[in-house]
Parts: C-alpha cells; sequence; structure tokens
C-alpha cells in the first residue's frame, strides 16, 4: 500500500475514532462533528482531500447497493483473495477470526445469503444460492483469480459457486472447505443422530473415561442422549423481531436446500480442512467428497479442536496455519 493510501485510511480511521461523520450530498461532502473534536488539521484535511473523500464514499456506497452479499473482512493484500460462505444460519462473521489469522495481506470477503438481512427472502436451492453469489462477485470483482471456501452445511454453495465461476471461464485456483458436511449424510441420517455424531468418538470416550463405573458411564451416555432429544423437541420461542423471524426462516430454508443438493464431478483443487483427525469418523461424512473430488487434499488440525469452532478463537490461529500449509 502507498503512503498515501496509508495517509487516507489513517484519516477515515482518525474521523471514526472521534466520532466525526461525514456524508456526501450531490457534489458535497458534509460534515457532523461533537464540539471541539474537528480539528483545524482535520478541517484542512477534509477540505483538501475532498474530491477524494467523496469518490471513496460513492464507491463504497455504491457497493453496498450493488453486492449486498459481498462482506469484507479484509479488503486489501495482494494474494489471491478468498470468498467465503458461511453455514446455514448464514452469519458472514463466522470468519472474522480466522480472516485476522491469515494476516494483512490475505483480502477475505465472507458471502451473505439473501434473507439474512431481515429484507429479502431466502432462496432455497443451493444452485440459485450460488448463482446469485457468483454473480455478485463477478459485479464486485469482474476478473479472477478467486479463492472459493465454505464452512459446514455452507460447503455445498461454495463447491457450486466455484463450478458456476469455472464454467464461465473464471480462473479458481482452489476450493477451501472447512470442516465441511456433505448432503447425503443429512439425507440419510436421522438429526438426533447426526447431531450427536458431532461430538466425536474421541471427545465422548475421554468423557466416560473419567467416570469411575459401568453403571456412571451408562447414565451419562443416556443423558446425552435425553439431552439430544429435548433439544430436537423443543418448540423455538415465536420471534417477534422481524429480523429474528427471517434468520430462523433462511435457516430452515438453507438446511432444506443443502439436504436437496447433489454435487456432481469436480476436477479442481478441492482442500478439505478437518478440526482433527477424528472428524473422519463423525457423522459429517467428509470422505465422501472423494466421490466428486477423489483428488481432494486433506489437512488436520489439532487433536481437540472442534468442528463448531474451529473457525474462532482460540482455534482458528492452528487453521490458519493449515491454510498456508496448503500453499493455495
Amino acid at each position: 500500500m502507498s503512503a498515501h493510501l496509508m495517509q487516507f485510511s489513517e484519516l477515515l480511521a482518525d474521523l471514526a475514532v472521534k466520532d466525526i461523520k461525514v456524508w456526501v450530498e450531490g457534489d458535497r461532502l458534509r460534515c457532523n462533528a461533537p464540539a471541539g473534536a474537528l480539528t483545524a488539521e482535520l478541517r484542512d484535511q477534509l477540505r483538501d482531500r475532498k474530491g477524494e473523500i467523496i469518490a471513496f464514499l460513492n464507491m463504497a456506497t455504491a457497493a453496498a447497493m450493488q453486492q449486498p452479499a459481498i462482506i469484507p473482512l479484509q479488503s486489501r493484500g495482494t494474494r489471491t483473495p478468498i470468498y467465503a460462505v458461511p453455514g446455514h444460519v448464514g452469519a458472514p462473521f463466522t470468519f472474522s477470526d480466522l480472516s485476522k489469522h491469515l494476516g494483512g495481506d490475505q483480502p477475505f470477503y465472507a458471502l451473505q445469503p439473501t434473507g439474512y438481512d431481515g429484507q429479502s427472502e431466502p432462496m432455497d436451492r443451493v444452485e440459485d444460492i450460488a448463482e446469485d453469489f457468483a454473480r455478485q462477485i463477478v459485479e464486485y470483482q469482474p476478473t479472477g483469480p478467486y479463492i472459493i471456501a465454505g464452512y459446514c452445511s455452507g460447503a455445498p454453495t461454495a463447491f457450486e459457486l466455484a463450478k458456476i465461476l469455472g464454467r464461465r471461464g473464471a480462473e479458481v485456483p482452489c476450493i477451501a472447505l472447512f470442516g465441511p458436511l456433505h448432503p447425503s449424510t443429512y439425507q440419510e441420517l436421522p438429526r438426533w443422530l447426526y447431531f450427536s455424531a458431532r461430538e466425536t468418538a474421541e471427545a465422548l470416550l475421554r468423557e466416560l473415561a473419567k467416570l469411575p463405573t459401568f453403571s456412571a458411564r451408562l447414565r451419562y451416555f443416556g443423558s446425552r442422549v435425553r439431552e439430544r432429544f429435548r433439544a430436537l423437541g423443543s418448540k423455538q420461542p415465536v420471534a417477534t423481531d422481524p429480523v429474528l423471524a427471517s434468520r430462523a426462516r433462511l435457516k430452515s430454508t438453507a438446511l432444506a436446500a443443502f439436504q436437496r443438493y447433489d454435487p456432481t464431478p469436480y476436477s479442481g483443487r478441492v482442500c478439505v480442512f478437518l478440526p482433527s483427525k477424528a472428524w473422519l469418523r463423525s457423522g459429517a461424512g467428509p470422505r465422501r467428497w472423494l466421490r466428486v473430488v477423489p483428488h481432494a487434499e486433506f489437512y488436520f488440525g489439532p487433536e481437540g479442536c472442534h468442528a463448531v469452532s474451529m473457525l474462532e478463537d482460540p482455534e482458528a490461529p492452528a487453521i490458519a496455519d493449515l491454510y498456508r500449509q496448503a500453499k493455495i
């Protein structure tokens, strides 16, 4: 980054810290500042860089209006940018910690599905979700290369998204799947069995080993099963907030789309990042991706790392190291 751009970034950061708000009205730059916050130096900067600030604000506004799916977690850097699909709850900031630990030279954009904002309707087909993401990515960044990533149940959408971009001539050096679920596992297993499987065999055995007698272990195992059934059978409270209601609808719609999706063969590079080797024996079925990508590369996090938290601190640094090891 040039010194000039660094200075511009520092100016914007200084304005934000001092709660000085700037906006554009027509061709005029407007400003609202708390008493004493707007120093003479800042006033000169706003005057001297008026055109630059107006251009920046107009560009940011246009980008927000045209690509609502693109959430920049790290927009700077020279490496191939990552566009990442979150899990079925659609939370783009799932990737915040991972992005941070990949460093300041790795552009990283989370993809926010329709329906997450509470203003739009969710889509019920993986192919449609991926198509919408592809359109917005190309509008935001007209030419590749692009790294496409997916987490948990977002893996099928990432997989389809990379195929769409590739068919249109874009370069996709790699698909990076983090703790991916294969759709067939959700189609074939009862929900309670899947969620029980997420607590891996090794983790469960460690808990059982702490108990002194067989009867105590049996009671513990029975309590875990009952907890799963109660959680699955309990009704969720009615969401009065329209945004919460729309996100609940997004979750159920995304899960339905995930269940219906049937991956087809892909010849490009795919890297599968699992929380640990124990996850190979989980109900997520990571090896099933080999049916459509027989050359997929597998990378394993440390023992005790769990899929539900693998992208969050304190586990995110280990997953970031795996990504660097893959030399994508």
